[in-house]
């Protein structure tokens, strides 16, 4: 008769668990590069794990672009829906994240041709910015380096978010985007031109020239930002 092993109850372990692909690394330890290539063959896990990374600051990117939270939603699915769609056409030629906001200033430009209207950014900022406590509320903040932990009272991120809406119009939309995509996405200038089909030197002209615009307006405020 074969020896049976005593049964024992099940032990709860403190090691977190993690997804893991069939080499045995946990998929929140792989590259954007890899994830995706493992999703074009079909790995659920791994488009699950590249929109846990990136569908909150492609929101983020979204919102700022066409000020209206119901529709960068709508728009953020959008550029997860054409991830899926074109999987099988992806190639790791550059960074995942060229790739990815390539395809979202593709979609942001297309509604505002929809809209036939140049964005707009008037007081978006001001609602979001007077919430408190809840951790899934979009914070335009969040991206910003914060030196000092009373930057973010009520009375002065509401100030500042004034400022920053007032500035921010004014703004060319070229200019702008470059703008956003380096101060809050923080990507390399050759990223940015790859995205937005302009040369390197152009890109850093347009943040340059952005930063330049917006330092009149926002020069109170600059120990903080």
């Amino acid at each position: 008769m074969p020896h049976q092993l005593p049964e024992t109850s099940p032990r709860r372990s403190s090691v977190p668990l993690h997804v893991v692909d069939p080499e045995g690394e946990p998929l929140a330890e792989r590259p954007d590069e890899a994830l995706m290539l493992e999703h074009a063959d079909g790995s659920e896990d791994a488009f699950a794990e590249l929109v846990r990374r990136h569908q909150k600051p492609v929101l983020n990117y979204i919102y700022r672009m066409v000020h209206n939270r119901h529709v960068a939603e709508e728009l953020t699915q959008d550029v997860f829906m054409a991830l899926v769609k074109n999987a099988s056409r992806y190639a790791p030629t550059a960074r995942f994240t060229t790739y990815l906001y390539k395809i979202a200033s593709n979609i942001v430009s297309k509604e505002w041709a929809r809209n036939k209207r140049r964005p707009r950014l008037l007081n978006f900022w001001a609602p979001w910015g007077r919430r408190n406590g809840d951790a899934e509320e979009f914070d335009p903040f969040e991206q910003i380096p914060d030196t000092d932990a009373c930057v973010h009272a009520s009375s002065q991120r509401d100030e500042i978010s004034e400022a920053v809406n007032d500035a921010l119009k004014y703004l060319p939309p070229h200019q702008r985007e470059a703008f956003v995509l380096h101060r809050f996405q923080e990507l390399a200038y050759e990223e940015i031109a790859a995205i937005t089909n302009a040369p390197v030197g152009t890109a850093k002209s347009r943040v340059v020239r952005a930063e330049r615009a917006l330092r009149p307006f926002l020069a109170r405020f600059r120990e903080y930002l």
